[in-house]
């Protein structure tokens, strides 16, 4: 029941239908005795400066920001991270008296989502697809798991060399390149390494049929392959990489570890999340995309 002193929080994003944040956040609130309520908004691009306005205006106590919108909304906050003057992506503001604070949980969610399959970065090479606003914070997070290369797989391949540059310049990587998906040696590079990680909207709800890579004929069982994707909870680009033996997993623990960590900055808490109450909240939104 909404009261006067229910705090509202929310995510943002086009689209923002398939979003499972509002269910886990609503349970996180249950959970933690909050006041609160969270729920799902559809902005588009035009019309995000003016929704950031009025959420502020209407004290809101934070938004969730997702695609295609985490650029933006890093320049459009009053204050900003050091995490997001680094990046210049955030997925969380915070409305506070002096203004919009933006912060970025998306590279310690990724990090927290791996468990013991984070033993494979060290030293490894790693191919990403995608050269955008999650791309930037998993490279983030790639160089803070000391992986010995990157490959950044792109459409825009101009977009990719840009990403490259801010790793060798911003992030201290040694060994990164940008190709375009058609690139004649992609399948070596995938040879070479031991992750590959889906960081674009392909193959997401509705557009399941759509993967970033066309040929998996480079793939094997040594390789673990994660997709920022949870819904479907089984993207073509792991159900794919699956069939050729890899190690698989999407992006329902990344969503839960950075959606913690964001109710931790609105609620200037320190909440923390035992195996039991991860296992409930997995099996919660797993029947959420059922």
């Amino acid at each position: 029941m909404m009261d006067s002193r229910k705090m509202v929080f929310g995510v943002i994003g086009d689209p923002v239908a398939h979003s499972l944040s509002p269910p886990m956040q609503n349970y996180f609130m249950k959970k933690l005795k909050i006041n609160g309520v969270y729920c799902a908004f559809h902005v588009a691009a035009e019309d995000l400066e003016s929704c950031l306005r009025g959420a502020r205006a209407m004290h809101f106590t934070g938004l969730n920001v997702t695609l295609p919108h985490k650029q933006a909304a890093a320049r459009l906050a009053r204050f900003a991270s050091p995490q997001v003057d680094l990046l210049q992506v955030a997925n969380t503001l915070s409305f506070e008296d002096d203004g919009s604070h933006a912060f970025t949980t998306d590279p310690n969610g990724f990090a927290a989502s791996l468990g013991r399959e984070q033993e494979r970065f060290a030293g490894a090479k790693v191919v990403i697809f995608g050269a955008g606003g999650s791309a930037r914070s998993i490279v983030y997070a790639l160089s803070q798991l000391g992986i010995s290369g990157l490959t950044i797989v792109n459409r825009i391949e101009s977009k990719a060399a840009l990403l490259a540059q801010f790793c060798l310049q911003r992030l201290a990587m040694t060994d990164v390149q940008a190709v375009s998906p058609n690139h004649p040696d992609l399948d070596l590079f995938i040879d070479q390494a031991a992750v590959l990680i889906n960081a674009t909207a392909l193959g997401m709800h509705p557009l399941t049929g759509e993967t970033p890579l066309q040929k998996f004929t480079a793939v094997e069982k040594k390789h673990f392959v994660y997709d920022l994707i949870y819904n479907p909870p089984k993207t073509r680009f792991l159900f794919e990489a699956e069939k050729r033996g890899a190690t698989v997993r999407n992006g329902l623990e990344m969503l839960i570890h950075q959606g913690l960590k964001s109710l931790n900055i609105w609620m200037q808490e320190n909440f923390a999340m035992d195996e039991n109450t991860l296992s409930e909240l997995k099996s919660l939104l797993s029947g959420e995309l059922q």
